[in-house]
């Protein structure tokens, strides 16, 4: 190994390392919306802090959506695959949760 591969070995884990702890690469801290989305359009806006359940039908299908303690969740859906039900609850602001057969995302802002 010569000096210029050590250099730049540093180099990358120091910028590593640099995004990892200024934050770009964790989320911040607790959302306090959890914003549905469907076809690059707005669905609903629902806040963390209240517990409540919307079912979300799309021409491809739907996602029942759950807010609970402070965290949102798909309990259920018909799609083929069921990662968004398989996907665990979020409560970080950029955590998102997707069902692309349905075309819908859940994310918290």
């Amino acid at each position: 190994m010569k000096k210029f591969d050590i250099i730049i070995i540093i180099a990358i884990l120091a910028v590593g390392l640099g995004l990892y702890f200024s934050g770009v690469f964790t989320p911040d801290d607790e959302g306090k919306y959890a914003v549905v989305i469907t076809d690059d359009t707005e669905y609903a806006r629902l806040p963390l802090d209240e517990d409540t359940q919307i079912r979300v039908e799309t021409e491809y299908g739907y996602n029942d959506i759950v807010i609970e303690d402070g965290y949102a969740d798909c309990v259920d859906a018909d799609c083929r695959d069921g990662v968004c039900v398989d996907h665990k609850p979020v409560n970080m602001k950029g955590e998102t949760i997707v069902c692309l057969p349905h075309k819908v995302i859940i994310k918290i802002v």
